[in-house]
């Protein structure tokens, strides 16, 4: 069977009868090792997987958990050690081998395509089925996507954009996808980290569907009351090893966190003066402390007063924190909770009320404007909004407060490396060196790393969205202690979460959110949870799909009108490319009006016809590379190497019938040589392609200086010359070429798992190896089929103008990539259509065409195409930040 057929089997298969096996061993992992630098990640670790059963794996951040996980999921590979599938010895070297033995992982950060729709990301986690000529099945991605998405009780189209889902919706989403996939192995990382108490219960069903289904299912959490509710066996990891695996009914809260941490972990009061150990008793997230303090003051230091936004999901907030005050702030995912705290950091545009600190209204337009006003930010998403991954744990932590460690606009290390340094000492950070990328720290370590940043800042308000999801015990109480340390200074603390418990322990007020308003303000000391969870649920609140034996949702969800969080959003994919058509043809328009007569029109019209399409190749050639999430700018060069190749091929003396077919043959091979030199060069030195295209743009136009010797190339066939335009007919063959040549690049863009890995990958990197889509496939297609391009261009422009200098295609590249750009294809990957592309190409003719008529010549035509080139970008950076 074909991989397309299994796939299409797969799908088919997704929903399907209750399977049945007795208990038998279906993971194996023997005496595991796996090291980085300075770090033992996993220490000879053993760890076996039943069917039908929950395993829970528990443990400090730090300790092993997500090496393992990696390891079993084919991310990482072991440097010693087995791992046995069903008895019988595998080594995964990527998770889509990982896949195809049935093993599937929900991480704690749910790494999408953000550019693609969700159907489409839930089809690339399964390898994008296949019809007819090797074509995607579309419609049974987003009919088998959509069914998935449905058990999740979520009204959410599979055609949204995955960039306008929230954190909780994408998790629901990948566990959904792992549910219906039918895996034997499911591994789930901190699934409930950000669903609300309803949706965690679905989850919770749904595990309990996997288990009556036979699966194996690794459960990975710092919940308690999970664990103990869901497991039913237990190993503790400890500094990578495993320290003690059993049932759970071998052991409770109080010896787990002991197998954790390796020491007594004492409960803890906090009160005005700090953390106060105290026996181990119940568990600290078994009720509600007593002894927190009230605030130093009963001004408010941060006065919220009317807030609405634009989208509607603020909408007249009012409520005040007072210095030395915890606010606790409860609500469902999308109850306009984290929009409330970008509206106050500046995030989100406020289109009524405002903001007062200490009594003074500030106006906040940016972050910056309320970082200055004494404000912080601890965002939900950690990931994606909170760190910066590939900087250094010393520039993350001291990203906030550069401004006070610079001495006359210079920063210097040494002082950035003291407050680093106190930062991993007091949040207790654990990491080789200060100086490694934060991006291989643990969740819970790049979650203290953001929180330190902000406390270098001695912020007057801090506001942090979930502080402590993913997040160990030990650490949880460490952020809590500070937390309530820094009320003690004074500072007004607004602390979001979905955990009812922590509102309840940690706040010395709490306002409950619901549909966007506040539902009411309690006092944690004279309520009890159910009322803080009941003022929570909308008026009217739909039930949740129920599963039937057969695994098939027998009721749904759907409501065509805007969720809070906007995930029935249109992807608004052809928004961009009618605005160009419309700005396109209004150009032409007026070029015609001014024409003088319907002569001049005409010539206006085959003058377009001759030279967009040759534009159009162009800007294809360097858009297939910017989707790819690379950028060539030897385009130009290539241009001239394919035309002198297939100039020299010209001049052999054979007969005309074999001479242009090999000639033409040639110039486009030159091309797709040159592009693929480019990608080589980049993924095995590791280079970005804009650095290795800088140089061999220079190499390619030294060629064909050499092979032209100082002289241009004339004396072409008359035949050749014909390809373009014939001059007796009028038939323009560059038009023909062109659009059949862009129709099968947009139908292999579109419609084939290879163009669609293009996108895939320029979208997300990280999300991309999770899915199997290979970094040196997908860039050498993206290059070759950008060289492809620039040489079947070389070649259609020697044909048009008869001969060729040295000095051909010098500068194309700018004009490549404007048109690319300006016909909507991201300059940061993911995004793009070959339809804007020609759109885009026209206009830059029309553009160009105007300016000629105007008297506007020379570099004067490149500064306009920079500024059209510079408006583009511009605009793709508002479209997106207004999607967000």
């Amino acid at each position: 069977m074909s991989r397309s057929q299994s796939v299409n089997s797969l799908y088919r298969a997704m929903i399907g009868p209750v399977v049945t096996e007795p208990p038998v061993c279906v993971l194996r992992l023997v005496d595991i090792t796996k090291t980085f630098p300075g770090v033992v990640a996993a220490d000879s670790v053993s760890f076996d997987l039943r069917t039908g059963e929950v395993h829970a794996l528990v443990g400090e951040n730090g300790a092993g958990k997500s090496t393992l996980i990696n390891i079993i999921s084919g991310v990482l590979q072991p440097d010693a050690g087995r791992m046995l599938l069903h008895e019988s010895a595998v080594r995964l070297s990527n998770p889509v081998e990982a896949r195809n033995h049935g093993i599937v992982t929900v991480h704690q950060e749910a790494e999408l395509f953000p550019t693609l729709s969700i159907a489409e990301n839930m089809g690339l986690a399964l390898g994008l089925p296949t019809g007819r000529f090797g074509l995607v099945d579309w419609k049974t991605v987003r009919n088998s996507s959509q069914a998935t998405v449905d058990q999740t009780g979520e009204p959410i189209d599979v055609n949204t954009p995955a960039d306008q889902l929230g954190v909780a919706r994408r998790h629901m989403i990948q566990v959904a996808a792992a549910v219906t996939q039918k895996s034997r192995i499911v591994i789930l990382d901190e699934p409930t980290s950000a669903l609300s108490a309803a949706e965690s219960d679905w989850l919770f069903s749904q595990i309990e569907r996997l288990k009556t289904a036979g699966a194996g299912i690794i459960y990975i959490s710092h919940r308690q009351d999970e664990i103990f509710r869901l497991a039913d066996r237990i190993t503790v990891l400890r500094d990578g090893k495993g320290v003690w695996t059993g049932a759970k009914s071998e052991i409770d809260g109080d010896r787990l966190i002991k197998w954790m941490v390796g020491r007594d972990q004492p409960a803890a009061t906090i009160t005005k003066t700090g953390v106060t150990n105290q026996p181990v008793g119940k568990s600290v997230t078994a009720e509600r402390i007593e002894t927190c303090g009230r605030p130093v003051s009963d001004k408010p230091r941060l006065q919220i007063t009317g807030i609405a936004d634009a989208d509607g999901r603020v909408r007249n907030v009012t409520l005040g924190v007072a210095a030395g005050e915890v606010l606790g702030v409860y609500g469902l995912v999308g109850a306009g909770r984290t929009e409330l705290a970008h509206c106050v950091f500046g995030l989100k545009r406020i289109i009524a009320g405002h903001v007062e600190i200490d009594g003074q209204q500030q106006m906040i337009r940016s972050p910056k404007d309320a970082v200055r006003a004494g404000i912080a930010y601890l965002p939900e998403d950690r990931l994606r909004q909170g760190i910066c991954r590939g900087l250094s744990v010393r520039a993350n932590c001291v990203l906030a407060s550069l401004q006070r460690r610079t001495r006359e606009v210079l920063a210097f290390a040494a002082p950035e490396r003291t407050a680093a340094n106190d930062v991993v000492r007091r949040l207790d950070i654990r990491l080789a060196s200060i100086e490694q990328a934060v991006g291989g720290l643990s969740g819970g370590n790049q979650q203290k790393v953001v929180l330190g940043r902000w406390l270098l800042n001695e912020p007057k308000v801090l506001i942090l969205d979930e502080p402590t999801r993913g997040v160990d015990v030990g650490s949880k109480l460490e952020i809590h202690r500070l937390l309530r340390s820094l009320a003690d200074d004074g500072c007004a603390v607004l602390m979001i979460s979905s955990e009812l418990p922590e509102i309840m322990q940690h706040s010395d007020r709490i306002i409950v959110f619901c549909e966007g308003s506040v539902s009411g303000e309690y006092d944690p000391r004279q309520v009890s949870s159910a009322d803080i969870a009941g003022a929570a649920l909308p008026t009217a609140v739909p039930d949740l799909p129920k599963v039937s034996s057969s695994g098939a949702t027998t009721s749904s969800v759907r409501a065509p009108d805007l969720k809070p969080d906007g995930s029935r959003r249109g992807s608004g994919r052809f928004g961009g490319e009618a605005g160009l058509g419309i700005v396109t043809l209004f150009l032409w328009l007026l070029l015609a009006a001014g024409s003088a007569g319907s002569s001049d029109i005409l010539s206006g019209l085959t003058n377009l016809a001759t030279y967009a399409p040759l534009w159009a190749l162009l800007g294809l050639a360097a858009g297939c590379v910017i989707i790819a999430g690379g950028i060539d700018i030897s385009i130009g060069s290539l241009v001239a190497l394919s035309a002198v190749c297939c100039g020299r091929v010209l001049q052999i003396d054979a007969p005309d019938v074999i001479r242009i077919p090999l000639a033409v043959g040639i110039g486009i091979l030159a091309g797709t040589a040159g592009g693929m030199i480019n990608a080589a060069i980049s993924l095995v030195g590791r280079v970005h392609p804009i650095v290795v295209t800088l140089g061999t743009m220079t190499v390619y136009r030294g060629l064909v200086i050499f092979m032209l010797g100082g002289r241009s190339l004339t004396g072409l066939p008359s035949n050749f010359t014909r390809i373009a335009v014939d001059p007796d007919t009028g038939f323009r063959g560059i038009l023909v070429t062109s659009v059949i040549v862009l129709c099968i690049a947009a139908v292999w863009l579109q419609c084939t798992q290879s163009g669609r890995h293009l996108y895939a990958y320029g979208s997300s990197p990280a999300a991309s190896r999770l899915a199997g889509v290979s970094q040196t496939r997908v860039w050498l297609t993206a290059f070759a089929a950008g060289g492809a391009l620039a040489g079947l261009a070389g070649v259609l422009e020697l044909s048009l103008n008869t001969q060729m200098q040295a000095r051909l295609g010098a500068g194309w590249e700018l004009q490549a990539i404007a048109i690319a750009v300006i016909g909507g294809v991201a300059i940061t990957g993911g995004r793009g259509s070959v339809s804007g592309v020609v759109l885009a190409a026209i206009l830059l003719r029309l553009v160009n065409s105007a300016l000629v008529r105007w008297g506007v010549s020379g570099p004067k035509v490149d500064l306009v195409v920079g500024t059209l080139l510079l408006a583009a970008v511009l605009l793709d950076l508002v479209w997106r930040q207004r999607r967000q």
